[in-house]
């Protein structure tokens, strides 16, 4: 089966991943728990050498009933070791299968984790590629992914080709020509049904799965924006998008289950095939003298339990690919290239893992084009702010002022000139020293699924109670948390849905307020507010501003007015502007 293996690309990867590679990265969560798994592997093994006994131990019952009289003592032996074998089967085995579901809860909880941390260290590019919900379900499946293949390789593979070439080596020392039928028919059995799930069951698979990602991540984008929905009202056009979609995988899932259904078929041939050979040549044996009534009840039993671990290898095989491919995005997402959040590059300054404490900041000759784009968003950009000040930086929607803090960020790297923070390129500070150093309250804020009061003290973790409600005043967001049915122990939904625009502008604001870090990024921060509630919030956020570097990008002149210093962005670059805008109403 290994030497047919394929490669295929993953839907989202970069590069090709092995049914090889996905057993060696689900193997590694096996090596985790190095003792627990010989344990099991033993296990597995004493139960299904007892399994392998049964056969011999049920020939020998009906041989010795068979040449007994009624009441021998010798045949309540044989019913004793046949009880005894089967009972110390069912007890190993059931031991077996309880440390096999410890280990798969541990490996499978330890991989959605990791998963989940690399997916959330993925760069931009990559989530800005991808629907949310076509991840999620990508890294939920490979979760179960493991799950399947873990059952079909220790629970099944390793107990089969145990039971099934040991039936056949002992069919053959009782009956040669019968050994080498069952030999013969197993071998074609597991060779057949290998072929036949590799290449014409598995491509199905794949696109069933894909098509399965696909409605997730639909449905998770039509849902998310349900009020778009609602007030276009586009109920019916939005069902009828699903509908296609859903119609695509049934064609999919259909045809992936009807290969299936084929492979089963062919499988009870096989089977057949067995059946008539193995008793037509025991009983053969048994009319030229060769073979008594134990060896043909030998025979029989050793069909049923046969054919039961030939239909189980039949089924494992594919729930083997199935969890193969399931599997696959995760060492696809694995693979992929992740910002090192906690690393600091190699520095020779060896400042590389300091945090910024100042908020200097100085933009030097920078260039930037998006992926793809025809024209840069900022061209030889030069720009130096001095700690404890203020600048605005005003401009026309989508002219690029916010891909300034983006790059700041290090969401994107520029591709000539460098930033530098307190007087250390940007690119020599780790990723979460830098972005723990500033806080950025943007215009259209993601809000958590929890209470105003977790989504406040997001910025800082560990912050008072206290704390909390005077970043929300700072904010002007005190008087509508108060008036909420739990105040700051209120739920605002999915993304914020139970609060107006300004309301979530303002829980990010005083988010970003509480946070300790020196750098503070207001991106159209109070652009759904009112020329009243903006002209309260900026004073009293003022006095909070007071010897950290803030940063207001906007497009009204009024909210620039609390900055030293005003410049415009025009055509990728900035020109200062001398109006005193302090003076604005």
């Amino acid at each position: 089966m290994q030497a047919a293996l394929k490669r295929r690309r993953p839907q989202g990867g970069t590069a090709p991943v092995t049914n090889a590679q996905v057993l060696r990265f689900i193997a590694g969560y096996w090596m985790r728990h190095r003792v627990a798994f010989a344990v099991a592997c033993a296990l597995t093994l004493v139960w299904t050498g007892l399994d392998l006994c049964l056969p011999v131990a049920s020939s020998r019952l009906i041989a010795t009933v068979a040449a007994h009289a009624h009441g021998s003592a010798s045949a309540w032996r044989a019913w004793r070791l046949f009880v005894g074998l089967f009972a110390g089967y069912v007890v190993a085995r059931n031991a077996t299968y309880r440390l096999w579901a410890r280990m798969s809860a541990y490996n499978m909880e330890a991989m959605n984790n990791e998963v989940f941390a690399k997916v959330q260290a993925a760069p931009s590019e990559w989530h800005n590629a991808r629907l949310a919900g076509e991840t999620i379900r990508r890294v939920v499946r490979a979760m179960w992914g493991y799950d399947a293949v873990t059952d079909a390789v220790t629970g099944w593979f390793v107990p089969a080709f145990v039971v099934l070439f040991g039936l056949c080596a002992m069919i053959f020392w009782r009956e040669p020509l019968a050994g080498v039928l069952a030999l013969a028919i197993v071998i074609l059995f597991l060779a057949v049904n290998a072929v036949l799930t590799i290449r014409y069951v598995r491509p199905a698979n794949l696109r069933s799965n894909a098509r399965d990602a696909a409605l997730s991540g639909m449905l998770a984008d039509s849902i998310t924006a349900n009020a778009t929905v609602k007030s276009f009202a586009a109920e019916a056009r939005e069902a009828t998008r699903v509908a296609g979609a859903t119609a695509e995988w049934r064609a999919a899932v259909l045809t992936t289950w009807r290969r299936f259904i084929n492979i089963g078929l062919l499988q009870n041939f096989f089977l057949l095939t067995l059946l008539a050979g193995l008793s037509g040549a025991m009983l053969r044996a048994w009319t030229h003298g060769r073979a008594g009534p134990g060896d043909v009840a030998f025979a029989i039993t050793s069909f049923l339990l046969m054919s039961s671990y030939l239909k189980n290898v039949g089924d494992n095989i594919r729930m083997l690919q199935r969890g193969i491919d399931d599997t696959s995005d995760a060492v696809a997402i694995r693979d992929e290239e992740a910002e090192a959040i906690g690393e600091a590059p190699p520095s020779a300054s060896g400042a590389g893992g300091a945090k910024p404490t100042r908020g200097e900041i100085a933009f030097e000759h920078v260039s930037f084009a998006y992926p793809g784009a025809t024209a840069p968003v900022c061209r030889d950009l030069s720009l130096r702010i001095r700690a404890g000040e203020t600048v605005a930086i005003l401009g026309e929607s989508g002219s690029g002022k916010s891909t300034l803090v983006k790059l700041l960020q290090r969401l994107y790297e520029p591709q000539q000139g460098h930033i530098v923070i307190d007087g250390v390129d940007a690119r020599e500070i780790s990723l979460h020293a830098l972005r723990t150093s500033i806080a950025l309250a943007p215009q259209q804020p993601d809000l958590f699924h929890r209470s105003v009061f977790e989504n406040i003290a997001y910025g800082r973790p560990g912050a008072t109670a206290a704390e909390v409600e005077r970043a929300a005043y700072a904010a002007c967001a005190d008087a509508f948390i108060a008036a909420l049915p739990h105040g700051y122990e209120t739920q605002v939904g999915e993304r914020g849905a139970k609060l107006s625009g300004g309301q979530r502008q303002r829980v990010a604001l005083a988010r970003a307020l509480l946070s300790d870090a020196p750098i503070v990024v207001l991106d159209e921060t109070t652009s759904a507010l009112d020329v009243e509630t903006e002209r309260n919030v900026l004073e009293r956020i003022e006095p909070l501003l007071e010897g950290r570097t803030c940063i207001v990008i906007t497009h009204r002149e009024s909210t620039a007015r609390i900055a030293d210093r005003v410049l415009r962005y025009e055509n990728g670059r900035l020109h200062e502007i001398e109006a005193d805008l302090r003076r604005i109403a």
